[in-house]
């Protein structure tokens, strides 16, 4: 039996906020493609994609909240979240607690009107894991197992209590753990690798420090110039006839970054050492990229 709560209104506010973030970040792209190459529009183009990265993840917790079911049978309840299930085994659940016996959760996560999933601390209860799209406490029940709580919404909480009962006496046919299950994406477990997004942030710190450096001095760079590198060589190896050739560094700099990054997330999931070493290699890419745009700077 599969159970849904009300979502209109929160996929009403999840579609706003997505759409507001998708206005921004066409706006930032927009101003970014006609400034010329300088601080403000470095900080455009990392404003656009701060948007898009925004208008992305609302649009996928919009997708989570249409998905939101509890799906009950004899060996356990269900409940699915995006591209999260939550098993909670029928036989674990010890009671079921109305939402009006204790106060309202105050939910640190993904909460708007109409959505609330996330972790929450209740007097009474303690720990909560919520999956509810309630705004007053009579649709919210508090489902009380052995491991955790869970805060969920139901139309008719009477009938599912019910269910949940009558399932209980028929016995389960099969015996569960209390677990969670992922699938597509967030299968990957890079969110919790705490080596490989150390690594990714390094990669893209280094990479910004190339985007940086060339942007806060390109307005004051001369017409001609010439370059040499390694320091030191005669003649130079590298002759720039003017401020536009240095724009290779930061383009070149951008596409390995992203390159580099997205396969290793594509590699993470087959070949976790290997894909930490893209990492690695991403970042000294962009640290090699950024000694290049300091020396070709000091040059000039």
């Amino acid at each position: 039996m599969t159970y849904r709560p009300p979502r209109a209104l929160g996929l009403l506010v999840g579609s706003v906020l997505t759409l507001w973030a998708v206005c921004a970040a066409l706006l930032l792209l927009n101003f970014a493609v006609g400034a010329a190459f300088g601080p403000a529009g470095l900080l455009a183009w990392a404003g656009a994609a701060a948007s898009l990265a925004l208008a992305a993840l609302f649009a996928y917790w919009c997708y989570a909240l249409a998905t939101l079911a509890y799906d009950l049978d004899r060996n356990a309840l269900i409940v699915t979240w995006g591209l999260t299930r939550q098993v909670i085994p029928l036989g674990a659940i010890d009671r079921l607690v109305p939402g009006e016996a204790v106060e309202f959760p105050r939910v640190r996560g993904v909460s708007w009107w109409g959505c609330h999933v996330g972790r929450a601390t209740i007097d009474r209860i303690g720990p909560v894991l919520c999956y509810s799209t309630a705004q007053t406490p009579e649709q919210l029940l508090y489902v009380m197992t052995d491991e955790r709580n869970y805060a969920l919404t139901f139309e008719d909480r009477a009938a599912f209590a019910q269910e949940v009962q009558r399932r209980q006496e028929l016995g389960p046919t099969a015996e569960l753990a209390h677990h969670a299950r992922r699938t597509g994406a967030a299968r990957l477990g890079i969110w919790s690798d705490r080596p490989a997004l150390a690594l990714i942030a390094l990669a893209v710190l280094a990479g910004a420090l190339v985007q940086l450096q060339i942007a806060l001095r390109y307005a004051g760079l001369p017409d001609t110039f010439e370059v040499t590198f390694p320091p030191g060589s005669a003649p130079p190896i590298t002759g720039l006839e003017g401020p536009s050739a240095l724009l290779a560094l930061p383009r070149t700099a951008a596409a390995l970054l992203l390159g580099g990054l997205a396969l290793g997330a594509a590699l993470y999931l087959r070949e976790r050492v290997a894909a930490r070493l893209l990492f690695a290699a991403a970042a000294a890419v962009q640290a090699i990229f950024a000694a290049g745009a300091a020396i070709a700077l000091g040059a000039a």
